[in-house]
């Protein structure tokens, strides 16, 4: 069974920092998409799909792929509204054919694995 992750950062928050949007805000040496990354099993998901503008994936995500090898990565273009960037996410997952589809917010990075499975199975 194939599982998907869609994962929203392309929002720019309004009650936090306005320096820089908070899934990219970096806590010791990484930001919130890179601290989620780092504690997800690689095995609960065929393919993640990161929904953001192009600009953030340039100035925020340039080494991702390179500095998660084991976590399939896409991108896709954010939409302008939360429901426009899902429905972005999804399409681009049509081709991987996943039998479910999840989807998180970037800015929470703190999920556990453990949650995840519970709410796939």
């Amino acid at each position: 069974m194939k599982n998907a992750l869609i994962l929203l950062a392309g929002g720019e928050g309004q009650r936090f920092d306005k320096s820089v949007p908070k899934q990219f805000f970096k806590v010791g040496n990484c930001n919130f998409i890179e601290y989620f990354l780092r504690n997800l099993d690689p095995n609960i998901f065929s393919i993640i799909c990161i929904v953001l503008k192009k600009t953030y994936k340039n100035k925020y995500l340039l080494n991702l792929k390179k500095d998660f090898p084991n976590h399939k990565l896409n991108f896709s273009n954010a939409g302008v509204n939360r429901q426009e960037s899902s429905m972005n996410g999804i399409l681009s997952l049509n081709k991987y054919k996943p039998s479910k589809v999840l989807i998180h917010d970037a800015a929470r990075p703190l999920v556990s694995n453990q949650l995840i499975k519970k709410i796939i199975n």
